[in-house]
């Protein structure tokens, strides 16, 4: 019995081997497209978040520009409005 319990050890130890290669080699395999997809995704929310920033930012110089207009168009308003409803003084004569 030792000899058939000695070969099946033997052989169950070589499939181990196999098996355990063939994983190492999976897991290999499966490390490097996970990278890859990780880089790809990776690239793709980075240039979302150029775009998200580039988008913030011009809609914040918007906002200031618009809002300068608005203030200079309310000064304007009020200059012209003081200077056509404004009665000029009498000036005297000497």
């Amino acid at each position: 019995m030792a000899v058939t319990n000695a070969i099946t050890d033997l052989v169950s130890s070589i499939f181990e081997l196999f098996s355990s290669f063939l994983g190492a080699i999976y897991t290999i395999i499966y490390s490097f497209f996970a990278g890859v997809l990780g880089l790809f995704t990776g690239f793709f929310a980075f240039i979302a978040d150029i775009f998200k920033g580039v988008f913030d930012v011009t809609s914040g110089v918007g906002k200031f520009v618009s809002s300068n207009v608005v203030i200079l168009a309310l000064i304007g308003a009020g200059v012209y409005a003081y200077s056509r409803f404004a009665t000029p003084a009498q000036q005297r004569k000497g």
